[in-house]
């Protein structure tokens, strides 16, 4: 393994010459309101490789590593918060004047910025930590500030802060503000909202009322050019209220400032009349591609098993953790241990496939190991890996397939750009490889739990679930290099899923209707059975599998019922037969299946968009997890919508929850790590419970989502407990929107830890999705004919996205009078159809494509 020579990295500045309670900013809220951001301090990384017990590897305790860095004397809040404090004048606003005026009132937010840590403290059992706090100063004025008139704030000494005065110009197109919340990643220039928002927390001064600049001119200022163009005007959206999740995340009334159809590609910032300005976007055909890229990238830095690659930024967590390999001493043994042992719920208190000793009473006699399981992806800072884990593979692979290959950039920064097939499916592919690594002789292993300190790792026993879901990814990994044309790949694990699903068929006890917990979802042995027969109809043509769907699915008879349940989940089986190139057997079923996915996604997604005051349309099941993204319904429902009314509302549902992690919330920030990515010049998270700070370069892996989670998991240390940096905030984290609840520190896990399949794989559905749109819209449509000696082929690309889906067919005929219709060749998608006809001995053929959804010739 070659690990590249890294130089130490000290982040930020020199603390020798820091003095006094440090102002970062002062801006206009709006033009009644200043802000004033002021740092008591700053807490310091330090990537020296040197000092690192473990480089390359996980998050690791140690105080050499970080330190406080203090700016005292700290700010006085209690002189700070006097009006008499703050002193306005202006030489060109006669309402203040070169005498000036105190500001009328000062509302303040104090919150912990930095956790450094420092030495074990055994009588707590817990690490002891120096803070830092950040203070946000709200301050009230006594008349409006003139558009393009200048001021100089005069600050009294006695705050303890480090500057005295600051001057500064009110104009609404280069005076930013925090009230303004936009997507900063862009929007793409096609249909759809544009969606931004107006409102702001004032600490302990409640919420800003934008009631009276309801009717407000809302501009486009062109960066570029200096224009100014009138987009809308501020309209009241809806009272504060519990949203996503049941939490309240704005603590405000909001106000939209919307900027629907406008569509000239350029570099932008909204303005509003009377409040100020946004950061900069960008409005264009690919603004989605750099978040794809990025959670493409996030994936890639939580495998296991991954060694370091010269041309992607950053170095993979390490060890790999391969039997006899690295650690050279490491071991993975056999056990009868599993979810279905007699003893599972025995085995020890927590997390079951976080214990180590407990595993060995179950060692297979002889001591047997596997010496080729390798690969997949962690859990935040842990090694094992399980069958909740396949989540991650459906969710990569949703939009691939419902692009129909479209979406096939090789190029995103990971490991295997590049090499000729989609990055999409190379992700994928590392989570199915790691599975089948854990067949042996016994069966398909269910998983593999955490190394103990002698580099010892347990692998749980065979079980039908594991066959199952094995069957399933591989057939979905072949349906994917189906349609990327990967002819001998496809066949490869074509070959994998039939022989795990025929393992699994032949079982004594297949597991049927027992469940599988993965992750949000549980899915029974005949759930996962639907899927990999789905995948396998579009792979092989075989109508053994599709018959599969005349026997379990939940909507063979037209009775409502659902696909999504608590206790079962046929979403991706029905993804497979929604988007097979196969002769449909079974029309009425695919029928139903329709109906349910555009009644689901509506009633569990879509709708939310309409009475949340964030306009979020994630379904409510995030828990902890506010931060998750789960829309997969509605990216299928948008797929498959006739309806234009259905066509829109979808789309608007995933503009929506996609701009709100993407800054238009109340942090204006993105909610993943963006380093070495497009993105990391822009607002986003810099510190959170994931990997990174220990590779020499610069911050956290990037496209990593923390949980934002303020509730306690128990009463143990204080990385478990959020309530402890909660509650140093001021006022009461009660009166805070929650979606605040991002802290700058890698501590504390229950509030910063990431996990690819709690808060990651949705979002990589939607983004990838809405970038396939991209990417569709900017395809032609193109028919060509390829001829030979004896065959004629013919292509059609057909990217529609915006309009209503279509189905196309071809027809031939020998004398224009009586047509059939022609089979397409089995890597055809619903975007890119082959057909290879043999040429006629004598006479003539004569073609025609047909939508036989609108009947219409094209």
């Amino acid at each position: 393994m070659k690990l590249p020579q890294l130089l130490a990295l000290l982040l930020l500045s020199n603390p020798a010459a820091l003095q006094a309670a440090k102002i970062e900013t002062i801006k206009a809220v709006d033009r009644d309101y200043l802000m004033v951001h002021v740092l008591d301090g700053i807490v310091e990384l330090i990537e020296d490789i040197s000092l690192m017990n473990n480089p390359y590897g996980n998050l690791e305790g140690n105080s050499d590593l970080e330190r406080a860095v203090r700016y005292d004397p700290p700010l006085d809040t209690d002189t700070a918060t006097q009006p008499t404090s703050w002193i306005l004048t202006s030489t060109d606003d006669e309402n203040y004047g070169p005498a000036g005026k105190p500001v009328s009132a000062v509302h303040r937010r104090t919150k912990l910025n930095g956790l450094a840590l420092l030495d074990w403290n055994s009588s707590i059992n817990d690490w002891n930590f120096d803070v830092t706090f950040e203070h946000t100063l709200f301050l009230r004025l006594p008349t409006p500030l003139r558009q393009g008139a200048t001021y100089t704030l005069e600050i009294d000494s006695t705050t303890q802060a480090d500057q005295t005065s600051k001057t500064f110009t009110f104009d609404i197109f280069h005076s930013p503000t925090e009230a303004i919340h936009i997507n900063l990643a862009g929007y793409a220039n096609g249909p759809g909202i544009k969606a931004a928002d107006l409102y702001q927390w004032l600490g302990d001064g409640g919420h800003r009322d934008y009631s009276s600049f309801e009717g407000n001119t809302v501009y486009l200022h062109n960066v570029d050019t200096q224009e100014n163009q009138p987009v809308g005007q501020v309209a009241f959206w809806q009272q504060s209220a519990s949203d996503a999740g049941g939490w309240n995340f704005t603590q405000s009334p909001v106000w939209n400032v919307d900027f629907t159809g406008f569509d000239t590609p350029g570099n932008y910032r909204l303005a509003v009349e009377g409040i100020g300005c946004s950061e900069d976007f960008v409005i264009g055909p690919t603004a989605r591609k750099a978040p794809y890229d990025t959670v493409v990238r996030g994936y890639f830095f939580m495998r296991i098993g991954q060694e370091p690659v010269d041309k992607v930024q950053g170095i993979p967590r390490q060890p790999l953790w391969t039997q006899g390999e690295d650690p050279d001493d490491t071991l993975i043994y056999l056990t009868s241990m599993s979810p279905d042992h007699p003893d599972w719920n025995t085995l020890g208190g927590g997390d079951k496939w976080d214990l180590k000793e407990p595993w060995a009473a179950y060692k297979l006699p002889g001591s047997p190991t596997n010496p080729n399981a390798r690969g997949g992806h962690s859990d935040a800072a842990d090694w094992d890996r399980h069958l909740g884990h396949v989540s991650n593979i459906y969710d990569i692979l949703l939009p691939y397939f419902l692009s129909g290959g479209i979406l096939d950039d090789d190029n995103t920064g990971i490991a295997e750009s590049g090499n000729g097939v989609p990055d999409a499916i190379d992700a994928a592919r590392y989570e199915v490889d790691f599975f089948l690594s854990l067949k042996t002789e016994h069966g398909y292993g269910h998983g593999i739990n955490n190394p103990d300190g002698n580099n010892v790792l347990y692998q749980a026993a065979p079980t039908a679930h594991a066959a199952w879901a094995n069957a399933v990814n591989a057939a979905m990994l072949a349906d994917a290099y189906r349609l990327a044309g990967q002819e001998d790949l496809m066949a490869r694990y074509r070959d994998a899923a039939e022989e795990a699903f025929a393992f699994a068929a032949a079982l004594d006890d297949p597991k049927l209707d027992a469940q599988l917990d993965v992750s949000s979802i549980r899915l029974r042995g005949r759930d996962l059975r639907l899927t990999a027969a789905g995948h396998l109809y579009n792979v092989t043509g075989d109508t053994t599998y599709e018959d599969y769907y005349a026997a379990d699915s939940n909507v063979r008879a037209d009775d409502g019922a659902n696909l999504t349940r608590p206790d079962q989940n046929q979403f991706h089986a029905t993804v497979a037969y929604l988007t097979t190139p196969r002769p449909i057997h079974y029309p009425d079923i695919q029928a139903n299946m329709r109906q349910a996915v555009l009644r689901e996604a509506k009633s569990l997604e879509a709708n939310n968009a309409q009475t949340r005051p964030s306009r979020r349309s994630s379904e409510e099941s995030s828990g902890w997890f506010q931060t998750a993204q789960f829309v997969q319904r509605s990216i299928l429902a948008h797929h498959i919508a006739q309806d234009p009314a259905d066509k829109a509302l979808f789309l608007d549902a995933l503009l929506l929850e996609a701009d709100w992690s993407l800054g238009r919330n109340p942090t204006n920030m993105i909610q993943m790590t963006t380093a070495t990515t497009p993105l990391a010049d822009k607002r986003s998270v810099r510190l959170c419970y994931t990997t990174g700070s220990l590779d020499g370069v610069p911050s956290m892996h990037p496209g990593h989502t923390p949980y934002m989670n303020a509730a306690d998991w128990g009463n143990g240390m204080r990385g478990g407990r959020p309530s402890w940096i909660t509650g140093q905030c001021y006022p009461d984290w009660s009166n805070w929107p929650h979606a605040e609840a991002h802290f700058e520190t890698h501590h504390i896990w229950a509030n910063g830890e990431f996990t690819p399949r709690q808060t990651m794989r949705g979002k990589f559905a939607l983004y990838a999705y809405l970038y396939n749109l991209e990417k569709r819209r900017a395809a032609p449509t193109t028919l060509t004919k390829l001829l030979q000696s004896d065959t004629i082929t013919i292509h059609l690309t057909n990217p529609q996205v915006d309009a209503p889906a279509s189905t196309l067919q071809l027809h031939q005929s020998p004398d224009l009078q009586a047509w059939s219709p022609v089979t397409p060749d089995s890597l055809s998608s619903a975007t890119r159809y082959t057909w290879t006809l043999a040429l006629p001995q004598i006479g003539s053929r004569f073609w025609k494509v047909l939508d036989i959804g609108s009947s219409q010739t094209n």
